[in-house]
């Protein structure tokens, strides 16, 4: 499908699909990495990711000799195969890259040019040696993949640190003599053009670059930055071979987010918007958690609706390019699962809103179930869809505490850490809690506690309509609600009882003792019931993990039997 906007000219949508494999992990077993199967969800295009481990390499020369060498060889081979496959499918190719990023065996002979002055292992943005470099390098890269559509450039986070033969950092780090002069905007235009002239006018190729970094206020969330950069930029504003490519969330994917609106200050420029189907702050899809609402229309935690935002409503105010998915992957730890129709239902979605901001998010999901189901039942068909919908509200009373959430003075980690990929850091819970007013404080318990009743009644709901002739499908869903529910009542038992311990400090009440004791070991129980039972239900997802969980909780028990 083409899109034409009174911002910019008619183009092809893009509707792009990435899996991020985990460093040292292994990778996850998916339908996705079928293109064939990409293509008949409706996507155009395939980003690998793979290519960001070989970014600063001219080649497994690059890395030297020996056992190194021949493991870059392989992920050359490998990149190969994947384009080959992907273009007999009828997709385009797009291969990450990131910058700053160099081989140490380049950067060792000389490393004056290259580093940042007293900062070894830091590229410095201003050495031209390294800017150079790193262009050169991906000319060849382009080289060996001629038939591929483009280069997704990613300068504001950096994968090098986690490879021995790669050094890197990303462009808005280091400050030395010689670089701490150059200020944020500057070092973007620098970067941007050089890489525009390699790949958009000398190989007729298209530049996707992404705004995303890592800590505040680079380009991705300062709209102030972005003011400053976007009548610099290389080439025609609607030129479509350059696409500025944003998270659809203010910073990164949690819930309490505007809208990018750094996104939105460009203009007749092509905006791409990432999103993930499979969310790392939010379960990882062993939990249900439908975002195509928040796409569609925002996060309804935003209060403020201009604020809120939704591609239903931004879609006509920006030269919208497409969508790019991350259809699998996100962040660096479990959960793992063992059934992915819940990123499916977010998957499938993602060319149709693409092709239509505005379509009935109902819609979809009705269109999910029964295309990609095939459940013809009309009551079990609602059941799953209810699900879907359900788990917007259960996702954010689970994973967020929203007393803290609504007060913080900036969007940068709503959950403050307290739940990342697969680990429930209790100590960050409590810091969270000591911080909230005393008013708000039966909030948080208010809250968890609907958690654990949204989700056991739409397992209620599900589980009634399971059927001999649809055990199989409908058995491993009930179970991921399973596990939700046992993972939110740990989660609503902590936050109370640590709610309690905070009012007991206070008050010395034997009440409030009471309640602290019968929580926590709630807690405790429920916790065990969800790593060592639920989590091995077919169909589940791996369980998750804790950081000082049972420390904090005996602690205070102790504490309480003196």
């Amino acid at each position: 499908m083409q899109r034409c906007t009174d911002l910019g000219t008619t183009i092809d949508m893009l509707k792009l699909a990435t899996i991020l494999d985990n460093p040292g992990e292994p990778s996850a077993r998916t339908r996705y990495r079928d293109p064939k199967h990409l293509r008949d969800l409706g996507y155009t295009g395939l980003v690998l990711y793979e290519t960001t481990g070989l970014s600063g390499l001219k080649g497994p020369h690059s890395v030297g000799s020996g056992e190194m060498r021949r493991w870059v060889g392989q992920q050359f081979d490998h990149v190969q195969k994947r384009v080959e496959e992907a273009m007999a499918a009828g997709l385009e190719v797009y291969l990450t890259y990131d910058v700053l990023s160099l081989a140490c065996a380049v950067v060792d002979e000389h490393p004056s040019r290259y580093i940042c002055k007293n900062r070894p292992g830091s590229i410095c943005p201003a050495s031209e040696a390294a800017l150079d470099a790193s262009v050169d390098a991906l000319s060849h890269l382009l080289g060996m993949f001629p038939q591929t559509s483009g280069i997704v450039l990613r300068f504001g986070d950096n994968d090098a640190g986690r490879l021995p033969y790669l050094v890197g950092n990303d462009l808005y780090t280091p400050h030395c003599p010689r670089c701490s002069q150059v200020g944020r905007a500057d070092r973007i235009v620098s970067v941007l053009t050089r890489f525009y002239n390699v790949v958009v006018k000398k190989a007729h190729k298209r530049l996707i670059a992404r705004a995303w970094n890592l800590r505040p206020k680079g380009m991705h969330d300062s709209v102030e930055l972005c003011q400053r950069i976007a009548d610099r930029l290389p080439g025609k504003e609607d030129d479509d071979q350059l696409v500025l490519s944003f998270k659809f969330t203010q910073t990164d994917f949690w819930r309490y987010q505007p809208w990018n609106a750094a996104s939105r200050v460009f203009g007749k420029r092509p905006i791409l918007y990432e999103l993930q189907c499979q969310r790392e702050f939010e379960g990882k899809g062993g939990i249900p958690a439908w975002q195509v609402p928040l796409w569609r229309d925002g996060d309804p935690a935003i209060k403020d609706k201009t604020q809120r935002g939704g591609l239903a409503n931004i879609a006509d105010e920006i030269n919208f390019a497409g969508l790019w998915a991350w259809v699998r992957g996100g962040g660096w730890g479990g959960p793992f699962v063992k059934n992915e129709l819940w990123i499916d239902a977010n998957a499938y979605a993602v060319p149709r809103l693409a092709d239509d901001p505005k379509i009935s998010t109902a819609q979809l999901a009705q269109d999910w179930v029964a295309q990609r189901l095939k459940i013809e039942n009309p009551s079990a068909a609602r059941a799953v869809e209810a699900v879907l919908e359900a788990s917007v509200a259960f996702s954010l009373h689970g994973f967020y505490i929203g007393p803290y959430a609504r007060h913080k003075a900036d969007a940068w980690h709503p959950n403050a850490d307290w739940i990342q990929d697969d680990q429930v850091d209790a100590e960050a819970a409590w810091r969270m809690i000591q911080q909230i007013p005393r008013d708000q404080l039966d909030a948080v318990v208010t809250e968890k506690q609907l958690a654990v009743t949204e989700v056991a009644n739409a397992r209620a709901a599900l589980h009634a309509e399971m059927a001999s002739h649809n055990r199989s499908m409908l058995e491993p869903l009930v179970n991921t609600l399973i596990y939700a529910e046992s993972f939110f009542s740990a989660l609503r038992d902590l936050l109370h009882g640590l709610v309690a311990y905070r009012q007991y400090r206070r008050s010395q009440s034997n009440d409030d003792a009471q309640t602290v004791r019968h929580r926590l070991l709630g807690a405790q129980s429920h916790w065990n019931h969800h790593s060592q039972r639920h989590a091995t239900l077919p169909g589940a997802a791996s369980a998750f993990g804790e950081d000082n969980f049972w420390e904090l909780t005996q602690r205070i028990l102790s504490e309480l039997a003196e």
